[in-house]
């Protein structure tokens, strides 16, 4: 199952992606909801982005081609971006004047369906409502200079996601194609990552609680690429459609 968020006529809802047509539901996927009865053509309607996290988790350095030559993580290492930086696919990037550098990361990102707590590896993945795909911009003069990566990587707008949530899923062997300007800048498979999309969120549950709605950006491959105002970035992965997003200053 496809679910999308979405505005109608000024008015944001939930609902479910049935090929063209977008059936409205009463309420998050993460809750109960009913359909409402009410349908719109997917055309129709501007797509937000898919769910309005509480916490916004990713992972540091998660393929080896990311590493720049340094050793690999020994384990998972989360860390927070904060939920303003959610926008959604179509959305604009908003590169902040003075921010030097600034790169995409396309990822995957899981999007957990209940309250996961010192969850094991084994039993990880039935916490999961489903998946959709992120792109993790990067400020990188900010990430190097700064204490903490909080504007760095969680700048309003740099953090979107979508195009919508897929439920009937597996993460793995997943192949994930980043084009900047249509030129292919990324292109790696989930399977590359360090540690799996189950070992990330146990990891997390071990000391930290994921609620309904919160998500984790699992991780981005190779060398990255410039962002510059006026530029069209699209992340595809298998079986979760497209992400697309315009640079802006």
């Amino acid at each position: 199952m496809k679910f999308v968020r979405y505005s109608a006529g000024g008015h944001a809802t939930y609902g479910i992606l049935d090929g063209d047509t977008v059936i409205e539901i009463s309420g998050p996927p993460t809750g109960r909801y009913t359909e409402t009865g009410a349908s719109a053509p997917l055309s129709s309607v501007q797509l937000l982005a898919p769910i309005i996290p509480g916490d916004v988790y990713a992972m540091a350095v998660n393929f080896k081609s990311h590493t720049g030559g340094a050793p690999a993580p020994t384990q998972p290492e989360p860390f927070l971006k904060p939920a303003s930086s959610i926008c959604g696919t179509d959305s604009n990037i908003t590169l902040p004047g003075d921010a030097g550098k600034v790169d995409e990361e396309g990822e995957m990102v899981v999007v957990i369906g209940r309250r996961m707590r010192n969850v094991s590896i084994e039993d990880a993945l039935s916490y999961v409502l489903g998946y959709t795909i992120g792109h993790d911009i990067s400020a990188r003069e900010w990430q190097a200079g700064d204490t903490s990566w909080w504007r760095a990587k969680g700048s309003d707008s740099f953090s979107p996601i979508g195009p919508f949530i897929e439920t009937d899923y597996d993460p793995h062997g997943k192949n994930i194609f980043v084009t900047v300007n249509g030129e292919e800048v990324q292109n790696c498979n989930t399977d590359e990552m360090i540690f799996n999309t189950q070992e990330c969120l146990s990891f997390i549950s071990q000391t930290n609680t994921l609620e309904p709605g919160d998500i984790v950006f699992t991780g981005t491959s190779g060398v990255t690429s410039r962002l510059q105002s006026g530029d069209d970035l699209i992340t595809k992965i298998d079986g979760l459609g497209e992400l697309h997003n315009t640079i802006s200053d």
